[in-house]
């Protein structure tokens, strides 16, 4: 059942990376790896968590597997905003420009450790029955 799991989420996560990739050519706040190791973990956290629904394939239901992982895309995509252009009318320092995003690339990796930390969590959580009466 783990590798069915796993295989859903594997599957869910390349589909929706490759069609990230294609739409915003790759302007997520993360790089390839990450955005496909946040949407692994959270359709596999998401859809071993959710009330199987939908079509069986193996013995499983896999739609909650693609629900949590298009939302999961649709949240990232919203997040995702286009690099500013550098004006020349704007007469800040360029240091300031620099620490600016330095701090806000260390906010990001920060979030990005604390969620994976969580959605691991949570698939280990599940799998030995924690809050689940098994």
């Amino acid at each position: 059942m783990y590798f069915i799991h796993f295989f859903f989420a594997l599957f869910v996560a390349l589909v929706f990376t490759a069609l990230f990739i294609a739409v915003f050519r790759l302007r997520s706040p993360w790089g390839i790896v990450e955005l496909f190791a946040i949407l692994l973990l959270a359709s596999w956290a998401g859809g071993i968590w959710l009330v199987p629904a939908g079509p069986a394939l193996w013995g499983t239901a896999w739609l909650p597997f693609v629900l949590v992982g298009l939302i999961a895309i649709l949240i990232i995509a919203a997040a995702t905003v286009p690099e500013p252009e550098e004006s020349t009318v704007e007469l800040i320092d360029a240091d300031k420009r620099a620490i600016k995003r330095k701090s806000a690339k260390r906010a990001l990796g920060a979030f990005f450790w604390v969620l994976l930390a969580i959605l691991v969590a949570a698939i280990i959580l599940r799998y030995i029955g924690w809050m689940s009466g098994t």
